[in-house]
């Protein structure tokens, strides 16, 4: 057996949207190689075969996304290289989406379109029998308002002058004087006619770097929707988090009203040893003023991030303090934890919560193991609800904490990597005592591979509803100008040898849309409602008891969602940050009364009463704009309070008592804590 020094990524995380790295402008023949030096990596390394003609098409069509308003009608004096050779047009329209609508930008003169009336301003409802909604890119729209000359396309508008009726309109597709048209992919083949034709019709406003990085992004999503490309800009967001530390100040922050307030000092921080505290106030970084300026959370970030060493100086407003208080902060490492929480759910039974797994996971969790082993813990449930994944690495390493023996963990191959084995090679801290491992549809990658091999091993009892299902193995791979893509280059294999990647073949947008119709097929309420194929159908190793592959790990208990205590009251409090606002705010200037009277979280969570703090957020979210509904309240009443008393406890300690106290919210918990309890569920794995 292979041992894990693996540092394959197996994250579920959607591409990007954001683009750029300076705006310096290089030729088209650069940016060429830099497409074609990709496309090699992607040849060499993919998991399939890969059809090289087809990955330029799409990377041809894909520049067109970064046109806007978007056409193929060009003008002669705008591109006189080139002429159309294929017998193609379009309707002769330039558009813009906009909701679930296509805006008309422009309408040619003698197009099919000023044919059949339409006019600057229109909507476009359907095109043909698809709704819009069908569409993902402006290359998709374009694909289908593309054919033969002379054929007629049927659309459904909204005309501009009367929105409230809808007209059904048949367009010919037409060829105009004066005016060439243009379908990407087919009259212009190679990547440099395309970065140079965008360039022509775009170059005031939008550089060669983002109709690259555009094209880029449009051909790896063709091939399977978790191949994606980095730009320079984001690869510290997304690598810092899995090599679990970045280089800054130290603090977690929120922005309320215009003003940065420090939620909390990270414990060993920059920040924490100048004596920043929490609720101080941000008001200058360096000279600048940052205070009442409308800085978003990216610019905090940009300000306060930095190279090791470096130093910052800022003044902070604290409460009781009439002067700014001046710091002068110099740059560390700051560790990103991936636990949670860690704490005894009750006397024999601990509870750890994995966000991620990064470098520092295994790490992490057997120092949450040896903690609540002191404590008395004998079982023990393992959260990793929400959990997107990360490092294969740290998988197999929190795998064998679990598994006792020589066991494989999971398996991984591809077409240009062979076939390698990952199995257990110490003494895991906790290979005795019932576990209970929480998964959702938001558990992926990483979190399929732990839980997969504990049900493979009948180890213990996989609790809650189906998971994501990803068992794609992305690898990374480094551009020559810095930039990266994360290439999928296998697939991983459970113990008992399922695959559980589900189907990708409809494209990227049908498989993002999965997990909701998951939800209105009634899967994430009835178990019945889950179906299998039975040609994918395995058994555990050591008990026989029956698996799937091919769509997720199907939990041995199933949990359905809970939708009690939900409204559109509480969800405004929430998704509108008016409760997160306010809590922290009120524990700001309250503190040093809290801290007094609350010495000890326990203490907290014992004696602190939410009932009149709870008409305080009610009033503050009328003057927040949410109208207070009685009827709602009272239907979401404890759901409010419990979730309020958790905000509280993590602005007045730390963020992990807000799960000690929102807990009692999360029901598949609730149940693992009884199936331990009682015991019986258990037998079958004895």
């Amino acid at each position: 057996m292979i041992k894990y020094t693996a540092f394959f990524i197996l994250f579920c995380f959607s591409s990007l949207l954001v683009f750029g790295q300076g705006t310096t402008r290089k030729t088209s023949k650069e940016y060429t190689h830099k497409v074609e030096e990709l496309i090699k990596a992607v040849e060499k390394k993919y998991v399939e075969e890969v059809d090289k003609t087809k990955l330029i098409q799409d990377f041809i069509k894909g520049t067109q996304n970064r046109l806007v308003p978007f056409h193929t009608y060009i003008s002669s004096d705008k591109w006189g290289g080139k002429k159309s050779e294929t017998p193609l047009a379009g309707i002769g329209i330039s558009f813009k989406f906009k909701s679930d609508t296509i805006l008309v930008d422009s309408v040619l003169i003698n197009s099919g379109a000023e044919a059949a009336g339409i006019k600057k301003g229109d909507k476009i409802i359907m095109i043909g029998g698809n709704k819009i909604s069908h569409y993902n890119y402006f290359s998709d729209v374009a694909q289908d308002l593309t054919g033969d000359v002379g054929s007629h396309l049927e659309l459904t508008i909204a005309n501009i002058e009367d929105t409230t009726n809808h007209f059904k309109k048949s367009v010919e597709r037409q060829l105009i004087d004066g005016v060439h048209f243009f379908k990407l992919g087919t009259s212009i083949k190679t990547i440099k006619d395309a970065i140079d034709l965008c360039d022509a019709l775009y170059q005031d406003t939008v550089s060669n770097l983002k109709i690259t990085e555009t094209g880029i992004r449009y051909m790896l999503e063709q091939l399977d929707p978790h191949t994606a490309y980095i730009s320079l800009e984001d690869i510290h967001d997304m690598n810092a988090p899995l090599k679990g530390s970045f280089t800054g100040v130290g603090v977690r922050f929120q922005i309320v009203k215009d003003t940065i307030i420090v939620v909390e000092a990270i414990p060993g921080g920059p920040s924490e040893k100048v004596g920043i505290q929490p609720g101080d106030k941000y008001i200058f970084i360096g000279e600048e003023k940052v205070a009442g300026i409308g800085i978003k959370n990216g610019g905090v970030r940009d300000r306060l991030l930095g190279d090791k060493g470096t130093k910052v100086n800022v003044k902070m407003k604290r409460s009781g303090s009439r002067d700014l208080l001046d710091f002068t902060i110099e740059r560390d490492k700051i560790p990103i934890y991936s636990v949670d929480a860690s704490y005894m759910v009750t006397e024999e039974t601990g509870y750890i919560k994995v966000n991620k797994f990064s470098a520092t996971t295994v790490m992490e969790v057997r120092k949450a193991l040896l903690s609540l082993k002191s404590q008395g813990m004998k079982n023990l449930v393992l959260d990793l609800q929400g959990n997107g994944g990360g490092y294969l690495s740290a998988a197999i390493g929190l795998a064998d904490e679990f598994l006792a023996g020589d066991k494989l963990v999971v398996y991984t191959e591809g077409r240009a990597y062979p076939k390698q084995e990952y199995s257990t090679r110490y003494t895991g801290l906790m290979e005795e005592g019932k576990l209970v491992v929480l998964v959702n549809e938001n558990s992926a990658s990483a979190s399929e591979i732990v839980s997969g091999a504990v049900q493979d091993w009948d180890r213990g009892l996989i609790v809650g509803r189906r998971t994501f299902g990803k068992g794609l193995v992305q690898k990374p791979h480094n551009l020559s100008d810095g930039t990266q893509i994360r290439i999928t280059t296998s697939h991983y294999y459970t113990p008992a040898g399922r695959c559980i990647q589900k189907p990708y073949d409809d494209g990227v947008q049908a498989y993002r849309r999965e997990k909701y119709n998951r939800y209105k097929n009634g899967e994430y309420f009835h178990k019945d409602s889950i179906k299998f194929d039975e040609d994918l159908k395995t058994f555990t190793k050591i008990k026989g008891r029956t698996v799937y592959g091919g769509g997720g790990v199907m939990p041995d208990v199933f949990v359905p969602l809970d939708t009690l205590g939900t409204s559109d009251y509480f969800s405004g409090l929430i998704r509108k940050g008016i409760m997160n606002r306010f809590t922290l705010t009120w524990v700001n200037d309250n503190r040093a009364k809290l801290q007094s009277k609350y010495i000890t979280f326990n203490r907290f969570n014992e004696k602190f009463k939410i009932e009149k703090l709870t008409k305080e957020l009610i009033k503050y979210a009328e003057e927040e704009g949410l109208a207070f509904d009685k009827e709602q309240y009272e239907e979401s009443k404890e759901v409010i309070q419990t979730r309020l008393k958790a905000n509280v406890a993590q602005n007045l300690y730390d963020f992990s008592k807000f799960y000690q106290i929102n807990n009692a919210l999360n029901d598949p918990l609730q149940v693992a804590i009884k199936l331990i309890e009682s015991g019986e569920a258990f037998k079958e794995l004895d």
